[in-house]
């Protein structure tokens, strides 16, 4: 019988693409993943992978039993599920996707509670963006992943996920106290045309979601500083008084000198959802996990 740990090394080459990258996601050494490939074909009696250069390919053999083969997984991982959830104690291992600030501001604090009512459940983590987060649940490279959506912006979830709302999550315009906006209540779109903003790097979620709130201004923010992680973005707002749009839950701290000033809309916010797969559905690990995370956010989460 096809070795299961060979075969899910194979799948994962197919979605990974490298050895290298394909280690990462199982945990493995590339040794190792070269090891299980050549159990593999030594077991079929034909190669699965062939050389390509410098690197790696599945020969058509390979491909055909990795599309049949993820299947395969699927349904196992499907049955062991329903095991789990008849005994209706998690346990063994789970890797949880996220981005940075769903990380600090869900999964990090839900981990106490889960480990006090699961202590045979492990969860370990990936940080990633939302579009990648996505790729690996599909691909069963992680288990499950936090995931946000700005304004229904309409983020593809393919049909082989299911997801649940976790929160939503407004976001503020954080400045300078000496801002001539700093003293306001809140604040409009309007109010910012023409003034300086540090964002994220072009193409990120966040960047998108800012250059989105003055389209129907006909208009886009004038960003001369860029910085992926919020305190950074913050160090920008101290040094040079430009602004940032920042979200509320998983915000680093913010110093004395700087202040935050809401949108006059609340509409202005992201959805997080946690996404899985459907095989996983039954898990008790996920059932804990989605309720853990949504028990932080309605005790952090701004109304």
């Amino acid at each position: 019988m096809i070795d299961v740990v060979a075969l899910r090394t194979l799948v994962a080459l197919d979605s990974c693409g490298s050895v290298t990258a394909t280690a990462e996601s199982l945990g493995y050494t590339p040794a190792a993943v070269s090891h299980q490939l050549q159990k593999l074909s030594r077991y079929l009696g034909a190669p699965v992978t062939e050389r390509t250069g410098r690197g790696i390919a599945l020969t058509p053999m390979g491909r055909e039993l990795s599309s049949r083969g993820a299947t395969i997984l699927q349904n196992l991982e499907g049955l062991e599920s329903d095991a789990r959830a008849r005994s209706g104690d998690p346990r063994g291992r789970i890797t949880v996707g996220g981005f940075s600030t769903g990380i600090r501001g869900l999964l990090a604090p839900a981990l106490p509670r889960l480990q006090t009512r699961a202590p045979e459940l492990t969860i370990t983590n990936l940080e990633e963006e939302p579009e990648e987060l996505i790729d690996m649940v599909v691909a069963g490279r992680i288990d499950a992943s936090l995931i946000f959506d700005w304004n229904n912006s309409s983020l593809y979830l393919p049909p082989t996920l299911t997801t649940a709302q976790i929160a939503v999550d407004r976001a503020d315009i954080v400045m300078h106290r000496d801002h001539p906006l700093a003293g306001r209540a809140e604040v409009t779109r309007r109010d910012l045309l023409g003034e300086v903003f540090v964002s994220a790097p072009r193409g990120a979620v966040c960047h998108r979601w800012l250059t989105a709130l003055f389209e129907d201004l006909h208009s886009e923010p004038r960003i001369e500083y860029w910085a992926m992680e919020y305190d950074t973005q913050i160090e920008f707002v101290r040094a040079i008084g430009a602004l940032a749009l920042v979200p509320r839950l998983g915000r680093p701290h913010l110093p004395d000198d700087v202040t935050v000033v809401p949108l006059d809309d609340p509409s202005i916010a992201r959805t997080i959802y946690l996404v899985w797969r459907n095989s996983m559905s039954s898990s008790p690990a996920i059932g804990m996990l989605r309720e853990a995370m949504t028990a932080v956010a309605e005790g952090v989460t701004p109304g």
